[in-house]
Parts: C-alpha cells; structure tokens; sequence
C-alpha cells in the first residue's frame, strides 16, 4: 500500500486546500463520501478548528479504507469556513470516525462550532462512481446536508441520488 501524503495548493480564489492522497479517477462501487462544512467561524473558532484539525490528520494519513480527503479553508472579513470530504472505501468511516483523534475532535468541536454565528452542514452519500469538485461539494451540502443554523438543528440531511452525474 502506498504511504498517503498530505498536500497543499492555494486557488486564485483565496481558498487553501489540502489534498489527502491522489483523488482516484475510478471508485469502487460500495465507495461513499463524507463532508462537512462550518460558515460564518470567528476567529476563535478557526483557532480551535485549527488545532483538531491537525490532530484528525495525521490520525487521517494511517486510516485503512481513506482513498482521498480534501480540507478546503477561507477567511474573508474576519469570518471564515471549513470544508471536508473525505472519500471512503466500504464502511470503515464509522470506526475512524468515533475513535482516536476524530472523536475526541468530533465532542470537543460541537460544542465550540455549533454556535449563533454559524451555519454547519453534514452529509454521507453513496459516491457513485463521481467525487466532486470542491465548489459542487458546497452546494450539494446546502441542498441535501443536514443544516444547523446558529446551533439548532433545522434540517435533516437528505440522501441525494445523482444517477451518473451530480450537476
């Protein structure tokens, strides 16, 4: 198995990305993704989310069933975002995700993120053969994810069915 390696490429946008990995041209069929997104963060807040996300990453390079992740940054005006997509062979997201780093991150993050300053978006999906773009995945979180609004749940995420294509 190749050893997977963290790496970075800045946009003209003003957005960061880390790539986990070599984003696969082909998945298998049981593959499935995951992201997340937090909007509106203070400064404070990205400090925090900073620092987890150090910590779930280098959990995130040893993970058995991780074929690639994307964490997408942006601070604008002093607020900022976070995005993840992680891309998952098979169930083994269930175990990365409660144990080790992740889960210490997932209880302690709730409750800096989930505040009334912010918009946080979660969603699971069958990949379907596609892993999309950073700008799709924004928007396939605020159609089908499930949606916090200043911290209160106003949304259920929404199992999309993208056929062949997601746009």
């Amino acid at each position: 198995m190749k050893k997977k390696k963290w790496t970075s490429e800045k946009s003209k946008g003003g957005f960061g990305t880390l790539m986990l990995g070599e984003k696969p041209e082909q998945l298998p069929a049981h593959a499935f993704i995951s992201l997340t997104r937090g909007e509106g963060l203070n400064f404070f807040q990205l400090f925090i989310n900073q620092v987890l996300t150090v910590m779930v990453m280098n959990q995130m390079k040893n993970t058995p069933g991780l074929l690639y992740a994307e964490l997408v940054g942006e601070l604008r005006k002093g607020r900022g975002i976070g995005q993840t997509m992680t891309v998952w062979d098979g169930k083994s997201m269930p175990k990365f995700r409660n144990r080790s780093s992740h889960g210490f991150a997932m209880k302690f993050f709730t409750w800096v993120i989930h505040r009334k300053n912010t918009k946080n978006y979660y969603l699971t999906y069958s990949a379907q053969g596609k892993i999309p773009s950073t700008t799709e995945v924004t928007d396939i979180l605020r159609e089908y994810g499930k949606f916090y609004d200043g911290g209160k749940l106003t949304r259920k995420a929404i199992p999309p069915n993208f056929g062949n294509s997601i746009t």
